[in-house]
């Protein structure tokens, strides 16, 4: 099934002077205030919590007022988490606006639209500031990002450090003029692990020892040389996302020769749990040593995508996943010739290596360096973003310690851009041995995961 909004769930930010156009009185998303009130020095009896304004001033007349807003945010979607949060305000008053607004934390909960100047709770430190607005601006607006991280009840006051000046904006008496806090949502970057049984081992043990090792991972990874098995396959991962690779020549995908048994494996596919299905990972070696034209493989691909959607199943994810070395001009490589188009994928994925060559001169690249142009690719098709396969050789000279401040380094940087999941490639590979038995990358990557 083809996903359009993915990482982020926004809201959408209006703005506009009272009155207001009518296409700009449709009902604004975001949560409105539980509580909104200000009070005035100078007037230290007057109560203004039915006022349809909030105003913080600052007049030498005199005329000195403060702001409070008091929101109730509630628990975001499930498995996802705040990603930003702003606070946005309509002004009713547009002349004499202040050249700096400022937002202040306000600790004590308590309070309520009845109080008055005497009894307000002290204004706490500033967490956010804006600066007087370009003419015609019609609303004020706050970046509460580091303030407003879950669920709660949060306080501010706006206050205003602007001679002369005055902040003047609708009160949630005013109903769909009345402030917002907009916030956005966006999933955790889930850990996991390609893995392989070794001696002995079975695939449902080897994930078992995958689990003891890093303390439990959140996704899994799994490798067929042909088609995939009937399911549930390899192995019984519990509810947690799978991403799945397969193999077939694409002639033979493209003339229907296995239109039965895929009809079949994604019809059966999980509908409690999101299956990302990968056709041929990697295929840019094979189209250069002449196996398959690029062209065949994205007519495939594009085949393949319609008999998924045939299955009609949202937890079915078409995830084509290519080299990071791809989109580094010095492969000479461009990666829309492996790409069928949005309307085929779902999620674009990458295997994100710290390069052998890079690692035998001891050194280990950054994770800006090995991730910003996947990013890029990433946003300017609108897909999601996850890395299948993330690894590094434990560079010359180094113990270990310092690979293990380097796989710190990359899954900070993938959680800080939102990737879907980051999955570590724990192999004893031909070309050496990745994985992490070391105690610092083992601890690593076990903090990730927790």
């Amino acid at each position: 099934m083809r996903l359009r909004a993915w990482a982020l769930l926004p809201g959408l930010l209006l703005g506009g002077l009272a009155p207001l156009p009518a296409a700009a009185q449709a009902a604004r998303d975001g949560i409105a205030p539980v509580a909104d009130t200000y009070v005035v020095a100078e007037a230290p009896g007057t109560v203004y919590g039915t006022s349809a304004k909030l105003a913080a001033s600052n007049w030498s007349t005199p005329w000195h007022s403060q702001a409070y807003l008091k929101f109730s945010v509630p628990a975001p979607p499930a498995g996802q988490s705040i990603a930003s949060a702003r606070l946005e305000m309509l002004y009713q008053k547009t002349d004499q606006q202040a050249g700096v607004t400022e937002l202040r934390s306000v600790a004590d909960n308590s309070w309520t639209e009845s109080m008055t100047y005497p009894v307000r709770p002290a204004p706490g430190p500033v967490v956010a500031t804006a600066t007087l607005p370009a003419p015609g601006a019609t609303s004020i607006g706050f970046d509460v990002s580091a303030t407003v991280r879950a669920a709660g009840t949060y306080s501010f006051a706006m206050t205003n450090p602007s001679a002369e000046s005055a902040t003047v904006v609708h009160s949630r008496e005013a109903g769909d003029l009345g402030p917002r806090l907009i916030l956005s949502y966006t999933r955790p970057t889930l850990c996991g692990a390609s893995f392989a049984a070794e001696t002995g081992e079975t695939y449902q043990q080897a994930l078992a020892r995958e689990d003891t090792l890093f303390g439990g991972l959140k996704a899994v990874r799994v490798f067929y040389g042909g088609l995939p098995d009937p399911w549930p396959g390899k192995l019984d991962a519990g509810k947690r996302p799978m991403v799945i690779s397969f193999k077939a020549a694409p002639a033979a995908i493209v003339a229907g020769t296995h239109d039965a048994a895929m009809r079949a494996w994604f019809a059966a596919a999980p509908r409690d749990q999101d299956i990302y299905w990968t056709y041929y990972h990697e295929p840019e070696d094979n189209i250069r040593n002449g196996e398959f034209t690029a062209a065949a493989y994205r007519q495939a691909w594009s085949h393949l995508a319609a008999l998924a959607d045939e299955a009609a199943n949202p937890r079915l994810q078409a995830t084509l996943i290519l080299m990071g070395w791809t989109v580094d001009p010095a492969s000479g490589r461009d990666w829309h010739d492996y790409y069928p188009g949005s309307a085929a994928i779902d999620v674009l994925a990458w295997d994100v290596y710290n390069y052998d060559s890079v690692a035998a001169k001891g050194q280990y690249l950054t994770p800006a360096a090995l991730l910003d142009r996947t990013y890029a690719v990433n946003q300017a098709e609108n897909l999601p973003h996850g890395v299948a396969e993330l690894g590094s050789h434990i560079a010359a000279g180094d113990d270990g310690t310092r690979r293990a401040a380097w796989v710190g380094q990359m899954t900070a940087y993938l959680t800080q851009h939102a990737s879907l999941w980051a999955l570590y490639f724990d192999l004893d590979w031909s070309t050496g041995d990745y994985r992490l038995r070391d105690p610092g990358g083992r601890a690593a990557w076990t903090s990730f995961c927790a």
